[in-house]
Order: C-alpha cells, then structure tokens, then sequence
C-alpha cells in the first residue's frame, strides 16, 4: 500500500480533481466559461505533469525562506525639501 501510495502523483490528482470539477459545475449550470478553464486546467496539469513544470514540482515556486537570511531595508537616503505653493 505505501509502495502504491509513494507512486501517485498527488498534485496531479489533485489538479484534475479541480479541473474536473469546474468541468462538472460548468456541464450543470450550461456555462461553459467554468468548462473551458476547467478542461484548460486539466490539459495545463498532464503537460505540467509530463514535463515536471509549475508551483509543486519544483523549488523555483513561491517564497523559500532561508536561516541564513539577512533581511535588511533599503538604505534611506533624505530627499531634498520639497516647496510647497498654496494656490487661492
């Protein structure tokens, strides 16, 4: 069972498990804007899956936050005194 579990590609699954579903919603309600981005979608995740491209597949998605940071702010520099007009 863990041998079969480990083979599953869980985003994939979980990819066309959405698009599937906006299929579904889209079918019920005779819309098709939620079909078409529905079958998208799916056709999006068997090339993401094929490919091993997008956020789940590799590192280079979202935001990794390393220890070895230093998150320091920009160095502020004074701006010169702007004058001001009063218009009457």
């Amino acid at each position: 069972m863990n041998k079969l579990m480990s083979n599953i590609d869980w985003i994939l699954m979980l990819r066309l498990v959405m698009g599937g579903s906006m299929v579904f919603i889209g079918y019920q309600s005779n819309d098709y804007i939620p079909a078409i981005a529905g079958g998208f979608f799916i056709v999006y995740s068997i090339i993401g899956a094929k490919y091993k491209i997008g956020c789940g597949y590799n590192s280079n998605c979202g935001v990794s936050i390393n220890k070895n940071n230093q998150f320091k702010m920009p160095s502020v520099k004074e701006s010169k005194a702007v004058e001001f007009t009063e218009l009457k």
